[in-house]
């Protein structure tokens, strides 16, 4: 899975379930606006919902809607 800048996605899994800060947040989609690393090594996309609020999330944890299409 190749993400870009600008693209679609939807968060579809959470690495820790029981953040309950971050479950308000799944199955949202919002667009990529950027990349960030993590620890100088893990790079994770930052991304924009609908109310303009920002989380990153890893690679993982993300889908493009691309593929629900």
């Amino acid at each position: 899975m190749n993400i870009k800048i600008n693209e679609t996605v939807k968060i579809t899994k959470l690495k820790n379930n029981k953040n309950s800060k971050l479950a308000k947040f799944f199955y949202k989609t919002g667009t990529i606006i950027g990349t960030k690393k993590i620890k100088n090594k893990i790079l994770v996309f930052i991304i924009e919902l609908k109310d303009y609020s920002r989380i990153w999330m890893l690679k993982k944890e993300i889908t493009t809607l691309s593929r629900y299409n």
